[in-house]
């Protein structure tokens, strides 16, 4: 495993583009194809979106991107927000999050909602 990489940004959508260039930067490092790749680059994409979307004024967006030396690749995003609640389990965002990468897990605590991607260069993901 390398050392894990933690960004933290701004909750804004301004500032989301830098984490999405680092998983995709992470991916290339790790040699995923490049539709894997522009799949991990899509759901960091959403679920900073989602997170920002539902931000508290003045929160930080915290992404953590953990290269395995196998392949995989795990990305760990979490924000202070308002309401506290996940994308259901049923809705448009977490399809498209569950197509895109290999697993999706989330955590609601006092005060962070958090979501964690994984996915490999090699495993193939059923759409």
């Amino acid at each position: 495993m390398s050392a894990p990489i933690r960004l933290s940004i701004p909750a804004s959508p301004a500032w989301v583009v830098l984490v999405r260039t680092a998983a995709s930067a992470c991916c290339a490092r790790l040699d995923f194809p490049v539709d894997r790749l522009e799949d991990v680059r899509l759901a960091v994409d959403e679920v900073a979106t989602l997170l920002v979307a539902d931000a508290e004024p003045e929160a930080e967006l915290v992404c953590e991107l953990t290269p395995f030396d196998d392949g995989r690749l795990e990305v760990r995003m979490s924000a202070a927000t308002t309401t506290r609640r996940l994308p259901p389990a049923d809705s448009f965002a977490w399809a498209v999050l569950t197509a895109l990468v290999d697993d999706v897990t989330t955590q609601v605590d006092a005060t962070r909602t958090t979501v964690v991607l994984r996915t490999s260069a090699s495993a193939p993901v059923d759409a």
